[in-house]
């Protein structure tokens, strides 16, 4: 089963990374978005999506608002995953409403692992 990911973060290399990274493990099909285009990736990807990667801190919304927003325009409940450097502290990534965290900075060697770990957790 392939699992595809949305990443929405506003820093173009961030979302270079994690695409490649992604995109070089074979369990994984990635889209890389700024939040501008976030909302019109999910609408176009429908059910396709199996998790969201959003920045904990985009450049002018908070992670809570970015969380709503996309939750507002998924089409059924999408586990979230913040990429923040706050994620050892669960309060940080609970009150935004995702089900866990990934630090920064990533590691794009283990973020695959670490991605598949943590959907595993919440299924």
């Amino acid at each position: 089963m392939t699992i595809h990911a949305l990443l929405v973060d506003d820093d173009a290399d961030t979302r270079a990374a994690v695409a490649l990274a992604l995109g070089l493990d074979p369990r994984f099909a990635a889209e890389a978005v700024s939040r501008f285009e976030a909302v019109e990736a999910l609408r176009q990807a429908g059910d396709s999506i199996d998790v969201l990667l959003l920045d904990m801190k985009p450049a002018d919304m908070s992670a809570n608002a970015l969380v709503a927003t996309m939750r507002q325009w998924s089409a059924r409940p999408i586990p979230i995953l913040l990429l923040t450097a706050n994620a050892n502290d669960p309060r940080v990534w609970r009150s935004a409403g995702a089900q866990g965290a990934i630090a920064k900075p990533l590691d794009p060697m283990t973020l695959p692992d670490r991605i598949a770990e943590m959907l595993a957790a919440v299924a």
